[in-house]
């Protein structure tokens, strides 16, 4: 198993515009035996960002989940070159696992684009839609999951289940919960019976938040863009399940199938801290739309992930109209 960020997001070229993960994708944050979203698209992206010159910066990843992926086999990516001009490239990956029977199964493609590095002569960065206490304000999530436990807030099943569904995410990034968010209160949802003070709020107005930053060192560039896309994509999917009190328990099937990731600027540097806040906004037909976003500890936003999940509860849960 990788040691830290940069080991799980590292890629090896087999040819040129053909790369593969140097580990094993991770299970997390799905009741499924199957590999976190999150490792396919940080892979997707160090392999398109090692494609570019140095004076091209990531700043939009648009991409469609095609089927889960394994955690037995390692990721394998296709990049094509569709576009190079003095200020834009465009690169067209497909990242695959070989089956059984040696053939080739897509589990997700993106179009991830760049922008030359030019002067900034108009900047502006909204802030978060709600107030968030300063990172050493905040606990740990591993102290303050473990005082949840030790108060009865929730019970050792849910502590247990918070451990092993979402567990792994400290192994590569320190991380600090925002207590008057909902997952900060709720445990990310596995404390569904716990009451919130944003209970009140529709559920389009309830926000989560966190402080993150990685493990480890990070080296390059293309190793922090990789480093963002893998965090981006956490807790989005399962996001309406923690903001209602409900948990992967009560649905049949809850995972992504698109997402947009859009960077704002090029110096991103993933080992310092960063605050993710994160909104639901639509509900529908078997589908739901969340949003992330990325501000570093100075304000700026640095990046936003909205993703369309598939979202179906289990047979005989009553319609909700929230």
């Amino acid at each position: 198993m990788a040691a830290n960020i940069a080991e799980q997001v590292a890629i090896e070229q087999l040819e040129p515009g053909e790369y593969v993960s140097k580990h094993l994708p991770i299970r997390m944050g799905n009741s499924m035996p199957i590999a976190y979203g999150g490792c396919a698209m940080a892979i997707a992206v160090n392999a398109a960002c090692s494609t570019v010159a140095s004076n091209m910066s990531l700043y939009s990843v648009l991409g469609n989940f095609h089927g889960p992926a394994s955690t037995e086999q390692k990721l394998y990516c296709t990049v094509t070159k569709t576009r190079d001009t003095r200020s834009f490239a465009t690169r067209r990956v497909q990242v695959k696992q070989k089956q059984r029977d040696g053939q080739f199964r897509a589990c997700l493609e993106l179009i991830a684009d760049f922008h030359i590095i030019e002067p900034s002569l108009l900047t502006y960065s909204a802030s978060p839609k709600s107030t968030w206490p300063r990172v050493d304000d905040c606990p740990t999530i591993e102290s303050h999951a473990e005082k949840l436990r030790a108060s009865g807030r929730v019970t050792e099943a849910e502590h247990q289940t918070f451990v092993r569904t979402l567990g792994m995410l400290g192994t590569f990034f320190e991380g600090k919960y925002c207590i008057n968010g909902i997952s900060g209160q709720n445990l990310a949802g596995v404390g569904k019976h716990i009451q919130t003070t944003q209970d009140d709020r529709h559920i389009t107005a309830k926000t989560s938040a966190e402080w993150q930053k990685a493990k480890g060192r990070l080296s390059s560039a293309a190793e922090n863009m990789a480093a963002m896309a893998f965090l981006m994509d956490g807790a989005l999917s399962f996001l309406p399940l923690t903001h209602n009190h409900l948990w992967l328990e009560d649905a049949a099937a809850c995972s992504s199938l698109d997402f947009a990731l859009r960077i704002f600027t090029p110096d991103v540097n993933m080992e310092s801290w960063h605050i993710k806040e994160r909104t639901t906004s639509r509900a529908g037909y078997g589908r739901t739309f969340s949003e992330g976003n990325l501000w570093d500890d100075k304000g700026n936003l640095v990046a936003s992930m909205t993703q369309q999940s598939i979202l179906r509860m289990q047979q005989g849960f009553p319609t909700a109209n929230l």
